[in-house]
């Protein structure tokens, strides 16, 4: 490796870890958001009550500008992406909006259950964020399916069985582990109008295949058997991911 190459990996490197770093501080952003939530409309006063009815129209206004802002948002990369153009912008619209509806959406509905929760679920949109920066891309699309069947557990425990928002992620899950098939027929690359190369060619698919399959399974089995096995698969899922962690970083090496 030449002396060109050697300052143009490390400025790709120097790009990926300010970004890794962005993501952090918005995590961190949200967090304090939470907490604010947290102690007006979760812990409040009896004194406090009007700001409570404020916050929970806030909180459903929130809920749908969110979803309309990720629709939009995605139309939006969709368009951009066929015309060979940039879709950072859109994606990151698209991801903040979303990020707000479920956590809107949780808080509303789940209350000081739903804010315990968030608060961990943040911190795992933070590290998802590093893994796709940082680490290789198919580990971030087998941490993506693999948390998403630990909050997909989540909720069939505190909803007692199937709800709207398990169907929804397992659909989420479906969608990664078809975007998944998909770069292993086209060997990683995401054929837009300039060819993007996503996933290193060659690369084993494997393991992502085998998360996505597995987070299916065990979220219809928590279905099936009940909230009580779906708080134990989450520690299950929890180790998986752990194990995907020191599998990626062994790889890097």
């Amino acid at each position: 490796m030449d002396k060109k190459q050697r300052e143009a990996r490390r400025h790709q490197e120097d790009v990926a870890l300010t970004r890794a770093l962005l993501w952090i501080a918005a995590a961190v952003v949200l967090e304090g958001l939470l907490v604010l939530v947290n102690r007006f409309y979760i812990n409040y006063y009896l004194d406090e009550i009007e700001i409570v009815v404020v916050l929970q129209s806030v909180l459903k206004g929130i809920r749908i500008g969110g979803l309309v802002l990720a629709a939009g948002a995605l139309v939006w990369a969709v368009l951009r992406a066929r015309l060979a153009q940039k879709v950072v912008l859109p994606l990151l619209l698209a991801m903040a909006g979303g990020a707000l509806t479920i956590c809107s959406h949780v808080v509303l509905k789940y209350k000081s259950t739903g804010m315990s929760m968030l608060f961990w679920l943040v911190v795992a949109w933070a590290v998802l964020g590093v893994i796709y920066y940082i680490y290789q891309k198919e580990f971030f699309l087998s941490a993506t399916a693999t948390g998403m069947s630990v909050l997909a557990l989540w909720f069939v425990r505190y909803a007692n069985g199937a709800s709207y928002e398990v169907a929804l992620i397992l659909v989420a899950i479906v969608l990664v582990l078809a975007v998944a098939l998909f770069l292993k027929k086209k060997d990683g690359v995401l054929p837009f109008k300039t060819p993007v190369q996503f996933l290193t060619p060659g690369c084993s698919y494997g393991v992502v295949l085998a998360s996505c399959l597995a987070s299916l399974v065990v979220v219809i089995a928590a279905l099936a058997v009940g909230a009580t096995a779906a708080y134990y698969l989450i520690f299950v899922m929890l180790a998986w991911i752990f194990a995907l962690f020191v599998y990626y970083t062994v790889k890097m090496m």
